[in-house]
């Protein structure tokens, strides 16, 4: 596939190192206490905070036995919320050109850049639907039984397919509108 694999490592472990500083979105009001944010994973807080949304959904476990229309209602809030802190919290990553002034002075190829910004996205993508999705299939798993639990995981399944699918499309098409 020409990707250079101990580059896209060290780009791979740059990106995840920055977003540890990073200040997420959710807490870009909390500009307060500065000496605390130099010693603290931000990222992990923000999971936290992300986890604690999952609440939001439980509720909806207990509307009636169809287990298909609790299915939907609770994937249509996962994906909503996903979906808005994936906008947010990568617009400005998707869009920042710094690293094209950096990385296109090295004798990188495209494809090995390109191929650790999905990965970064994938990872970042996969530890927020877990840490969203972790207290809801906790509480179904002791309510509704394995089969309920199966077909929710199922569900989030293809949707983490589906939202991976127009993350990468829109990278796509920051990528192209930036040549």
């Amino acid at each position: 596939m020409n990707i250079d694999y101990t580059a896209m490592r060290k780009i791979l472990q740059l990106k995840l190192t920055m977003d540890q500083r990073r200040v997420p979105t959710i807490f870009a009001n909390n500009t307060n206490n500065t000496s605390n944010k130099k010693e603290s994973n931000q990222f992990l807080k923000s999971l936290g905070i992300y986890a604690l949304y999952g609440l939001i959904i439980i509720p909806f476990l207990f509307f009636g036995e169809n287990y298909m229309y609790q299915t939907s209602i609770m994937f249509g809030i996962t994906m909503f919320i996903l979906m808005t802190s994936m906008i947010s919290d990568f617009s400005s990553v998707l869009l920042d050109v710094r690293d094209k002034t950096i990385l296109h002075t090295k004798p990188l190829n495209t494809r090995t850049v390109n191929a650790a910004k999905i990965i970064h996205i994938t990872i970042y993508m996969t530890m927020l639907t877990g840490a969203f999705i972790a207290v809801p299939s906790i509480v179904m798993l002791g309510f509704k039984g394995i089969a309920y639990f199966l077909l929710y995981s199922g569900n989030h399944f293809i949707g983490f397919i589906y939202y991976g699918t127009y993350c990468f499309g829109l990278y796509f098409c920051t990528a192209v509108f930036q040549r």
